[in-house]
């Protein structure tokens, strides 16, 4: 089975990744440097992709946009810099901010209390923790444009929480996002490119409700692997729950497409990343456990579905491939969605 990870490695070995200049930079580049087109194929785990290239100063160079568009990562121009975001989609454009109203609310409840002390460190603090738990336990009003949300603490850009707000939201997304202040807060909103994946598993998530939520864990699994087939691709959970078809599309396809149904009946649903692998964890009678839809999907067909066990316990070592990257996000992500879980 073949990750991120290595397709990144494969795509970027030999070549020196270069960012279009722009301003005056690009204005003070010119004296010094002369590009140059250049035929040098460019190979995607084996299969030739089309590709600008060019020869600057000695070196190759290929743009990051291009790149993410091939291998299926996303980046975009924030206006100041570049923004890399490993784990959706590629589309080139940066996110809408959504405006948020005016009324805050009058006191800052303390819920890092309820939370286990380990998790806060640099960044994921007591002060960022606060803010974005109010804004999970907000969202409806947020999304209604009812609710201010809670500032951020102070920030450098905040990487490691837009990391943790990413894992732990996709329906709705969670993301922090500059106010006119200089301030940050985190927002909710769901965004339009949701509109048919949300009313084509309506019917689907309706037939849910009678469930257990173990029960429910199992169906949402094998409802997006019966929509995907392993590939190195990535549609996203908004192309892949659209349709009743079989995308080919990798492993961050099957989670964020599994973690779109958690979030639609409530069950805590985060993504987890290895350096080559990415899967969930689920929140479920009173503990964590680990679900990979990918696996799930090599086992067989229908006739091997009742022999399989989709939430599997945490504790069992399954290699490096299931070797989380960023344990301390991951940590901070659950008790965002469930206070003092990791204790």
């Amino acid at each position: 089975m073949k990750h991120r990870g290595k397709n990144m490695a494969t795509l970027l070995a030999g070549v020196l990744v270069g960012m279009a200049l722009a301003g005056p930079v690009a204005n003070a580049a010119t004296e010094y440097f002369q590009a140059q087109r250049t035929p040098h194929p460019i190979y995607v785990d084996g299969q030739q992709v089309q590709m600008e290239t060019y020869a600057i100063n000695g070196h190759n160079y290929v743009k990051l946009r291009d790149i993410g568009e091939k291998v299926g990562f996303e980046v975009y121009w924030d206006g100041s810099a570049a923004q890399i975001v490993s784990d959706q989609p590629y589309t080139g454009q940066p996110p809408v901010q959504t405006p948020v109203p005016t009324t805050a609310p009058s006191s800052i409840p303390d819920y890092s209390a309820q939370a286990n002390p380990a998790i806060f460190v640099g960044e994921l603090s007591r002060e960022n923790y606060n803010a974005i738990r109010d804004t999970v336990l907000h969202q409806d009003e947020i999304i209604a444009g009812s609710y201010q949300p809670i500032p951020l603490g102070d920030h450098t850009r905040f990487g490691i929480v837009y990391t943790a707000t990413s894992t732990i939201g996709g329906y709705p997304v969670y993301e922090p996002v500059s106010q006119p202040d200089g301030s940050y807060v985190c927002t909710a909103k769901i965004p339009e490119s949701y509109k048919n994946a949300i009313e084509h598993t309506q019917s689907f998530v309706d037939g849910l409700a009678r469930m257990t939520d173990s029960e429910k864990v199992t169906a949402m699994a094998w409802y997006v692997a019966d929509r995907l087939t392993y590939a190195v691709k990535y549609p996203s959970a908004s192309e892949v729950l659209a349709q009743d078809g079989q995308l080919p599309g990798a492993c961050m396809s099957y989670a964020h497409s599994f973690r779109f149904l958690c979030d639609r009946v409530g069950i805590p649903c985060i993504l987890i990343h290895s350096q080559d692998h990415q899967w969930n964890q689920v929140y479920v009678n009173g503990q964590w456990w680990d679900v990979d839809v990918t696996g799930i999907d090599a086992t067989g067909g229908s006739v091997a579905r009742e022999k399989v066990a989709v939430m599997e316990q945490l504790t069992q070592n399954r290699g490096d491939l299931y070797k989380d990257r960023a344990p301390e996000v991951t940590a901070f992500a659950k008790e965002l969605l469930v206070p003092g879980s990791t204790m």
